[in-house]
């Protein structure tokens, strides 16, 4: 005899959804790196090229302090900045969003990207060019 309509069905369904198609695969998957955010990456990278600086130009570079903002505070007719700096503080911002979206070379690669930021603005706090800092010889 066959089960009731609202009857559970055997245990051959206990692995199966309403439709009897399975259940479906956990989010994380090869395709999904788990943990791994963009603006952890961001951070990632903006620390670390900060910590070489402040170690490579001791002198200029020892005090160098850095901020991390999703997007610049914009007055209307301002163009949109993918850093600041300033020279009284050295402190640097560097603009999440811009850097990741607006980059020069949409083929760049990303930690690249990142890093030449944060030269550049590195660089405008000891009047150099980033040249410079890239190959000090």
């Amino acid at each position: 005899m066959a089960p009731e309509y609202n009857e559970p069905m055997g245990s051959e369904m206990t692995n199966r959804d309403r439709h009897g198609r399975g259940m479906r695969r956990p989010i994380p998957s090869k395709l999904f790196h788990h943990g791994f955010l963009r603006r952890s990456f961001f951070e990632t990278v903006v620390t670390e090229t900060c910590e070489y600086l402040q170690e490579s130009f001791a002198p200029e570079l020892a005090n160098l302090t850095w901020n991390i903002e999703d997007v610049p505070a914009l007055a209307e007719g301002e163009p949109l900045k993918r850093w600041s700096a300033n020279k009284r503080l050295m402190m640097i911002t560097l603009y999440r969003i811009p850097i990741q979206r607006l980059g020069k070379a949409r083929s760049m690669d990303p930690r690249m990207q990142i890093e030449q930021a944060v030269i550049s603005a590195a660089a405008s706090l000891i009047d150099k060019d980033p040249w410079e800092l890239i190959h000090p010889d």
